[in-house]
């Protein structure tokens, strides 16, 4: 953790799939460093996995003490902004935890947010392989299953294979965040609009480029666009082999080791 926490600048509480790892990315062009899911396997060996389940036990299903704001401080230490799960299932506590950050809103058309869930989130909770993995894996697989349903539970009123449920938890979600955050605090925005208003809600400059692409006379960097669903299912595959990897090194024992190699191939296959 840093010694000196970094000033939280900008709460970013739109849903998963709505363009939350290209801010990620555009983040970084600004100098910003946020914490996104990404980050939470970066942390692996910090502990992050164990700190959100105990976190999420503790909200949803009352095991344990909630988290505070110093721990909530702690966590957030090195980072000045923050984005999708699981920290957006603690939207007031955010919040109350930072009075003034600012908020982006990520908003995407409810119809395609569905199908894109349906084509990364709900595509890997159907692999046997990712249970499988989540059953010998106490480290990463199991906490980081345990975040995915329960975000989906949460959205869905644990109805997570519902997808009425899950658009209704998606407006749900919308409508509280502005119901929460005061207007003059508050950007909704989209990746496609680009650099300019996300950058006036900032107050910064828009990055300039650098290098080979300003010889050709481009001005400005181009906006980020990644993670798209069949990257987000390509990733989600290499992190199945990683994974089963791990396990046979551990030497958990011979069944154990042909079970996560299979695993492994189920996932690649699927």
């Amino acid at each position: 953790m840093a010694t000196k926490p970094k000033e939280m600048k900008l709460l970013i509480l739109g849903m998963s799939r709505t363009g939350t790892m290209s801010i990620h990315a555009a983040l970084s062009k600004l100098d910003m460093k946020a914490y996104h899911a990404s980050e939470v396997f970066r942390n692996l060996q910090r502990g992050h996995f164990q700190y959100w389940v105990e976190a999420l036990h503790a909200k949803y299903d009352g095991q344990g003490k909630a988290y505070s704001p110093n721990e909530f401080k702690m966590l957030f230490a090195d980072y000045d902004a923050i984005s999708d799960i699981p920290s957006i299932l603690f939207v007031d506590e955010l919040i109350a935890t930072y009075p003034n950050a600012k908020v982006l809103l990520t908003t995407r058309d409810p119809d395609r947010w569905l199908t894109s869930m349906e084509q990364s989130f709900y595509v890997i909770l159907g692999w046997r392989a990712f249970h499988l993995l989540a059953a010998l894996d106490r480290q990463l697989m199991r906490p980081y299953r345990t975040i995915l349903l329960q975000s989906l539970n949460c959205w869905t009123s644990n109805s997570w294979r519902s997808r009425s449920a899950l658009e209704k938890g998606f407006l749900d979600h919308y409508a509280h965040v502005r119901a929460v955050v005061p207007a003059d605090r508050l950007l909704e925005y989209q990746p496609s609009q680009g650099w300019a208003p996300l950058c006036k809600f900032l107050d910064v400059e828009i990055p300039k480029t650098k290098g080979e692409k300003e010889a050709f006379g481009e001005e400005h960097e181009p906006f980020p666009n990644v993670n798209d669903s069949a990257s987000v299912v390509e990733l989600h595959k290499m992190i199945c082999w990683w994974r089963a990897g791990v396990v046979a090194a551990k030497g958990a024992g011979v069944g154990a080791v042909m079970v996560a190699i299979v695993a492994a191939w189920w996932a690649w296959r699927s």
